[in-house]
């Protein structure tokens, strides 16, 4: 065969190659659906407040357990208690709740997608004060990022990833005292984040590659800025989670940095593992408001968070 020939060939073997690539890379990338993650927000904030303590919080747990435990390849309580600063007489029960799938990797990679479920128990920045005692609803501010991860691991039922990856649900994240910008240190307070710190406290030996951290993503005018502590802690993997985003034209991620925020992935990078923080900065207008309903959330906000986790956990080719 002549050599023009022969080049054309190995460039016809070439390009088929590459198309048989193309669409085996489509076929093993699943597709995320915000119309379900939204009614998963429907679900859980029918229930009601899911503060510590209250009914809809039980019901919450049954609930997550029940569905997770018919997808994932295992599922575990981590209980633990938090007694009050203001109040030592009384102690708070949470429950941290893992879900596992693909429990032995190739090379034992782990990865953490997480969120926290509980709701908080007073809507303090509501400008109407006549509500702030009231419990919050939690629509954006607890159930959307559960709502991310319950979508996410169907897909990871149907399509097994080649990494082992983590659904972590916090406890207790949303029971900490709002200090205001001069906080008296000296007085009692409680912390933001303690199913995080719980969580870290009892997994001491659990190391995956990198993690992501969901808050507040489902606002109708969602903005994601490079969340502070992300940026300075974990600045290779923020970099990665953009370029996915850009990759699936998630326009909410924005490449501007954002402020720091005390959140759930603070304890896990004082642990050492890279962590980034999806979170909507400035806080939207229902933060710790009775304002905080499904009403004020958006499918097509969910439906590029889930885009952006799908793109990171089946196609991400960085390491």
């Amino acid at each position: 065969m002549p050599p023009r020939q022969l080049l054309l060939l190995a460039g016809l073997v070439v390009l088929t190659a590459a198309a048989v690539w193309w669409l085996t890379r489509g076929e093993d990338r699943p597709t995320f659906e915000g119309e379900r993650a939204l009614q998963l927000i429907e679900q859980q904030v029918a229930f009601g407040p899911r503060a510590p303590g209250s009914e809809g919080h039980a019901a919450q747990l049954r609930w997550m357990e029940a569905e997770l435990r018919a997808l994932a390849d295992a599922v575990n309580r981590q209980p633990f208690t938090w007694t009050d600063a203001h109040d030592s007489s009384r102690v708070w029960v949470g429950t941290n709740v893992v879900a596992s799938f693909n429990l032995n990797p190739p090379g034992g990679q782990r990865v953490i997608l997480a969120a926290h479920w509980d709701t908080r128990p007073f809507a303090d920045q509501d400008p109407d004060t006549t509500k702030r005692a009231q419990p919050v609803l939690g629509a954006n501010d607890g159930a959307s990022g559960v709502a991310v991860l319950m979508e996410l691991a169907r897909l990871l039922r149907e399509h097994p990833p080649e990494v082992g990856v983590d659904l972590v649900f916090f406890d207790l994240e949303d029971l900490g005292d709002d200090l205001g910008p001069n906080p008296d240190t000296t007085a009692p307070a409680n912390p933001f984040a303690i199913g995080s710190q719980k969580f870290v406290e009892m997994n001491p030996t659990y190391r995956p590659v990198w993690g992501i951290l969901l808050d507040m993503v489902c606002d109708r005018d969602l903005r994601i800025p490079q969340e502070g502590f992300s940026r300075v802690n974990a600045p290779a993997l923020v970099e990665r989670v953009w370029a996915a985003a850009d990759r699936v034209g998630a326009a909410a991620f924005l490449d501007e940095p954002g402020g720091a925020v005390y959140d759930d992935h603070v304890a896990l990078l004082r642990a050492g593992i890279p962590m980034v923080d999806l979170i909507h900065h400035p806080f939207p207008a229902t933060w710790h408001t009775a304002g905080d309903v499904p009403a004020a959330c958006s499918a097509a906000s969910l439906q590029q968070v889930g885009d952006v986790l799908v793109e990171l956990v089946y196609n991400d080719e960085s390491g």
